[in-house]
Parts: C-alpha cells; structure tokens; sequence
C-alpha cells in the first residue's frame, strides 16, 4: 500500500482491501462502496461475511473497527483493530487507528503504546506523531509532547492547526507563555474556527465527566478568541463540577456580560451562587428575579387565557417537565410519585428532553403512557403542546439546574404551575404559582422573598428507590474501635467552608476518621485538590479515605464503614441526606440562612431526628462528640433507621404521594375559584 493511499484510507477512517482473495474481492468492493456512500450498516454485513470466507481479512477486522469507532461504540472498536493488527502487526494504519479507540475510552498509556508503534511503521507519518504528541499532554509529559509535535509539524502540511494550538499548550504548561501565545497565533491563523473546534472537544470531554481536560480546552480556545461567551459558560459549567465555584461564577459574569441574553448562562449563575457562602438569600433571590426581567417577561405577557373546565373536583390533567426521567438524584424524588398517582384522580403527562435515557426511564414510560419525546422542541411550540394536551397542573422538575426550561413555564401553558424536588430554591418566576417545600426548607421569614407561594408537604422530598436497599449492617465503630464520619455528597459541595467545620467535629472526637465518596473524586486532580483543602481546613489527609464512582451496589455497602455522616455548606445534601438516612447512618448538619443550606434540617426534621441539628457551627462539634460517646445507642439507632424512615410520609412513596395530590386539589380549588372570580361568576 502506498503513501497516497494510506493517507486517502486516515481522511475516510477506514482501509481497502490489499490484494484479497477472489472470493471475497467483490465484497469488499462492494463494502467500501456502502461504506463511501455512508451505509455503514451494509457494510458492516458484507465485511461480516467476507469474515465467514476469510477470517484472517486484516483489512474487513479494521474496517470494522472503523464502523463501531464512528458509531461511538470505542471498546468494540479497539477490539476489532487489534484483531487487526494480530494479523498483519506491519500496518501502521492499525495501530493509528486502536490508539483513536482507546483514546476515547480512555486508556491513554494503551494508546501511547498504539501511537508509538505507528510512528515506528511510519516515522514521518504526521497524524500518528501529532497524536503521540497529545496522548504525552493527557499523561502530563509536555516536554516529552513538545519533541513529537515539533517532529509533526515538520512533516505536516500547512494546514495543521491542531498541532500548532497542542504545542502551544505543551510549551504554555513548561511556563513559556509568550512563546506558547505565538503558536495559538499561528493556529488560529490557520483554521480561524480552530477556537470553536476546541470548545466542542472540550464539550465532548465535559460529558464524559473528564472535567479536567475539558477545562484545559475551553481554556486554549478561550486563548483563541476570549470574547465567546459560550466558553466561558461551559468553562464555568467545568469549574463548578471541580468545586472551584469562584471561579464557575467569575466566568458565569463573563459569558453574561458578552451575551446578556443567554437565558441558560444566567441560570448557571444563579446555580453556582448556591454555593458561595457569601450570597446571602437576599441576592440569591434578586438573581432569579433578575433571570425573569431580563429573559422572561416579555413571553409571560404574552400568554393567553385558559380555556380548562374550572370544576374543583373533576379528574385533572398533570404534566411534569424535566430533562432529568433517568438514574439521577432528583429522579429518586419524583419517581414514587409517578409511579403512585391515582389514576381516578390525575391523568399524568410527562414532557421529556432527556438526554441518556435509561432502565429508570423505561420504567416511567410502562407508567406513563402519555409520554412525549420533547427534544429539540422551541419554547413556543413546547408551550403550545401542553396546552393542546389541556394540562391542569404543569410541574417543573429542573427549576434553575442544567436542562432547565424555565421559559416554556414563563409562558403559562397551564392555569396552575408548580415548580418541585429538582431545584427546591425558588424560580423567580411569577407565573410560576407555587414551590413545592416545608416549613423547614422555606421558614416564614424567607417566603417573602420568593415569586411563588409555598406549598408545605411533610417534607419538600421522599425518598423511592428502584432496587430493595440492602441492610445496614452493625456499626462499625464497634469493630474499628474509632468513628468513621462520612460525606456521600457531590464533589463541588466540599468547599472551605465545609471543611472548615468538619475539621472542630473530627477534633472533637479523638481518633476519628472520614470517608468522603464522589463520582468526581474518580478525578487524580479531584483528589489531589481534596487533598489541599483538608490541609488548609487542619485536616490530617492521612486519617481520610476518598473513593470515585462505583456501581449502585457498591455505592450503597460503602455505608457500611460510615458511623455518622455529615452535611456539607453552604449546599446541603438532601436525596443524599435520605439515601444516608435509609442505610442507617444519621446526619450532623447545621442549616443556614438560604434554602439551599436547609436541605438536610427538613429531611432530619421530617423523620424526627431534629436532635442531629445544630444551632450553630460551634454547636455541630459538640453534637458529635455527645453522639458518638454513646455508641451503643447510635447502634440501635442505626439499626431501627431504616424501618422508622419507611414508615414514615418521607419513606413511603404511596402515602407521600396522596400528600402531593392534596398540594395539588387545592391548588387546582384555588384556581377554580379565581376563574369564577375572574369570569363574573
């Protein structure tokens, strides 16, 4: 195979044929035609059955490869390649191809090892260096990167941007900025969208969750061009994931700045000031105000009457709004109550933008069957189906988080809307009636300062879970002969502040140990940041123990180490508070002044465990040092918790539920009354 050829086969990302048997040369033809045409599914049939006459077909074993890789399908791929290349190990194009795969898995130390060897088959093969020179970058060796990306671009044609703006990042990491400046130049000035190309692998690798990457390319195309405002919301987006929330809000102000119009920009602002223990429930307030005079009165004025049968008690019609109908925290709140609503009662709709559905999601559909797949609808047309569907009641489920489509409820599709369960800290929407809380979460002294009017429940979640939730177990202070206090919580709530106050409780309970488990401490950059804080907090590293993601089953035995666990500030948990409570592990927690610090007090409160909430930060040290004096009696407690929160309105979907129904007859009374009111009736 010559030159030509091979760089025709890296351009279509698969390989013809060399020299194959004369049975089979005819499919193959055929195939590449399928696969040139982009029919990859023909091709992939036909490639199968030049398989059954020739297993050993380097070429089909590649092309293959190069189906699944473009369907997304990465580890099917790098299997396929390496079938490949155990045939023919002479092909640089195979091993250029496995190290794409496993890039993308990532296993970046098998994908150097793929990289190298192309390059040894091909030594002035560009794409393969080029790439070598990136996996180094990942593997945090730009010295080494910056050799195999100036080896690169001399072999490189003039067009490759890409090579440029790495070595700029390998050169800016060694400290020489200005040098580092210049090739970004000379990228940009190549491919003028070379910005906007980093900012989507950026965006690919922020949903993979690799936020450390995807930090460092919105950073270079923000080199690129440092006035588009999406990048820096996505730049945001990252930070927050890292608990940098500083900075998250920094660039929030920034995109917003640039383009006061993005509505979903100013909601991240609005989400990321949950986490700054400075806001105080005044300015949280007066964003989400903010959020509605800038991007939603206009719409709202808009909004036409209703034309639903105002009669209080006749079957009614309720639509819930979410982006999130899948194995998510806010999804183990509305889940029971989906799945529990009386039919005689409420006819249910469910209006769905859900990205990765999933078994959850399955399920809610067997429930649901007037289900509508949402994506991709505008706001205007969103809006005019729920009212073409005559909804009564329209619940959003998002409130301000990501996925949130606040405006579609700025336009009043239904006579009464409630907001609930996903962001239980006001909207600042007026036609939005009503937030779904208890007294608890929202005291009478915070409810002026929201739009909508609260609707107490026996608490402002419930707790339902799609497996059976295994048995605590004893408490492991009795075997360990320490106390083991624990934070299940989302990585970004462990700030300062946090820590600051976990530290007088670990100080007050000598020997003591921490466990602290999140997806984001998955991260090495996540668990070393953790491990800063800590020193910062006074925290001795060395009595924690951090694990990542896992799968549900081992998540949940990992409560089984956990003596007590505790509530992180200025965020609270709350599905997590329930989940800890539902495993028998009680929660310390001091509530604050905004809603967002209440979330475990009114999840305690709800279960009569008002004792495990403080008053004050000095308070909680003092808390933990009484509990956990008395081991025995935290035993018992840990072995009736979770029969006492399953008994409870919390614990039992069915019974939580007809309290949520209520909520919603006398909302709908309200409404019936109002209209007669307003009719002359």
């Amino acid at each position: 195979m010559n030159r030509k050829q091979r760089r025709a086969q890296e351009r279509t990302g698969a390989a013809p044929a060399s020299m194959p048997r004369p049975q089979t040369a005819p499919l193959v033809e055929e195939a590449m035609r399928h696969l040139q045409a982009g029919r990859p599914r023909e091709a992939e049939q036909l490639y199968r059955h030049v398989l059954l006459l020739d297993p050993r077909h380097a070429h089909s074993l590649h092309n293959l490869g190069a189906i699944a890789h473009t369907a997304g399908h990465h580890s099917a791929a790098a299997d396929w390649y390496q079938l490949a290349i155990d045939v023919d190990g002479g092909c640089a194009l195979f091993h250029f191809s496995l190290g794409q795969a496993l890039e993308q898995l990532p296993r970046f130390q098998d994908a150097l090892a793929a990289y190298r060897a192309a390059v040894r088959l091909e030594p002035r093969d560009a794409a393969a260096r080029g790439r070598l020179g990136s996996v180094l970058l990942h593997l945090g060796q730009p010295e080494q990167a910056e050799l195999q990306l100036r080896k690169a671009l001399t072999q490189a044609p003039p067009q490759a941007a890409e090579a440029w703006s790495n070595l700029g990042w390998a050169i800016e990491l060694q400290g020489r900025c200005d040098e580092a400046a210049e090739c970004y130049r000379q990228a940009n000035a190549l491919l003028p969208d070379l910005a906007e190309h980093l900012g989507n692998l950026g965006s690919k690798l922020l949903g993979q969750q690799r936020f450390e990457e995807a930090i460092r390319y919105y950073q270079r195309a923000l080199a690129l061009k440092p006035d588009l405002a999406a990048l820096h919301d996505l730049l945001g987006t990252a930070q927050l994931a890292i608990g940098d929330h500083a900075a998250a809000i920094a660039c929030s102000r920034k995109a917003i700045a640039l383009q006061p119009d993005d509505a979903s920009a100013h909601s991240n602002l609005i989400f990321a000031l949950n986490f700054d223990p400075y806001c105080t429930a005044e300015q949280q307030q007066a964003e989400r105000r903010a959020w509605y005079n800038r991007h939603a009165s206009v719409p709202a004025e808009a909004a036409p009457a209703h034309p639903n049968s105002p009669l209080p008690e006749r079957r009614l019609r309720i639509g819930y709004l979410s982006a999130h109908f899948r194995r998510q925290a806010s999804a183990y709140a509305f889940a029971g109550v989906l799945l529990h609503h009386d039919d005689a009662q409420f006819e249910v709709f469910c209006y769905s933008d859900t990205a990765g559905e999933d078994d959850l999601t399955q399920a809610l559909r067997r429930k649901v069957p007037r289900w509508r797949d949402v994506t991709g609808l505008s706001d205007d047309l969103l809006a005019a189906r729920i009212r073409e569907d005559g909804i009564d009641i329209c619940v959003d489920l998002v409130g301000h988080m990501q996925g949130q489509r606040l405006l579609v409820m700025a336009r009043k599709p239904a006579p009464v809307q409630v907001t609930a369960w996903g962001e239980p800290t006001g909207t600042g929407i007026p036609q939005i009636d009503w937030l779904l809380a208890d007294p608890v979460l929202v005291p009478q002294r915070l409810r002026p300062l929201l739009s909508e009017k609260v609707a107490d429940l026996p608490c402002f979640l419930s707790i339902w879970t799609p497996e059976a939730l295994p048995a605590p177990g004893p408490l492991p202070a009795l075997r360990n002969g320490h106390v083991t206090f624990g934070s299940f919580n989302r990585f970004y709530k462990l700030t300062d502040a946090t820590l600051h106050r976990w530290a007088a409780v670990i100080e007050a309970v000598p020997g003591s140990r921490l466990l602290v488990k999140s997806q984001g401490l998955s991260e090495p950059a996540n668990r070393d940041r953790l491990t800063a804080a800590l020193v910062r907090a006074g925290i001795d590293p060395g009595i924690a123990s951090m694990r990542g993601q896992s799968d549900r089953a081992s998540h949940l035995a990992a409560y089984q180490e956990v003596d007590l666990a505790l509530d992180p500030y200025p965020h609270g948990g709350g599905m997590t508070t329930l989940e800890s409570l539902a495993m028998g592990v009680p929660v310390l927690t001091v509530p604050g002044e905004t809603i967002s610090s209440r979330l475990a007090a009114a999840c305690l409160s709800a279960v009569g465990l008002a004792e495990f909430i403080a008053d004050d930060p000095g308070g909680l040290a003092a808390h933990a040092a009484r509990t956990t004096a008395d081991l025995d009696g935290l035993a018992a407690l840990r072995a009736g918790l979770p029969a006492r929160l399953s008994n409870s309105l919390v614990g039992n979907a069915a019974v939580y539920t007809r309290a949520v129904e209520t909520a919603y007859r006398q909302m709908w009374r309200q409404w019936c009354d109002s209209s007669h009111v307003h009719r002359g009736q």
